[in-house]
């Protein structure tokens, strides 16, 4: 998927965990926390591309973009549970509310991210080392107007339903 798709779906992930579990992050309230938790949620939708120097994620660190890919590939390390793991473990030891913000948003984007990227006919190496490719039975090329277009379009159907929720429509 696109770069929009896993912004779109990490916001629609993150608005769907707000919605569905709200009494796991007790301490947000319409401000800096949310804002905390949304923006950790759409970073984690584009972290798991760091291995890709033309990414978005990728372009902001160049020469680390460049060595991850040149170690691991694409779609294999930064895209399997080793990696969701161990990003969960270092922003957990951010402290405060803050810190949980992070870690919560993170994870969230990222599996998000993991999830569309199993809809893409390549699919993703979810238990890497192994290498296994995991990806949907129903699958689509990256960038396919159908694929992404169906894809953004029910995520922003979504987001709207729980923005009108928010403010009482």
């Amino acid at each position: 998927m696109k770069a929009g798709t896993h912004l779109v779906g990490a916001l629609a992930a993150a608005t769907a965990y707000d919605m569905l579990t709200p009494e796991t992050l007790t301490s947000i309230e319409m401000g800096w926390e949310t804002a905390i938790f949304f923006g950790a949620a759409l970073g984690g939708g584009l972290l798991p591309d760091i291995c890709h120097p033309q990414s978005k994620a990728g372009r902001r660190i160049p020469v680390f973009s460049w060595l991850l890919r040149l170690i691991f590939g694409h779609r294999t390390f930064t895209h399997s549970l080793i990696f969701l793991v161990l990003i969960a473990v270092l922003t957990g030891m951010i402290p405060g509310s803050a810190g949980e913000m992070i870690q919560h948003g993170a994870f969230i984007g990222m599996v998000s991210h993991y999830l569309l990227d199993m809809l893409t006919s390549r699919g993703i190496q979810l238990f890497y080392p192994l290498e296994t490719t995991i990806r949907f039975p129903f699958h689509t090329r990256t960038g396919s107007w159908l694929g992404e277009g169906s894809v953004n379009m029910l995520c922003l159907a979504w987001v709207t339903y729980y923005g009108m929720n928010m403010i009482g429509l």
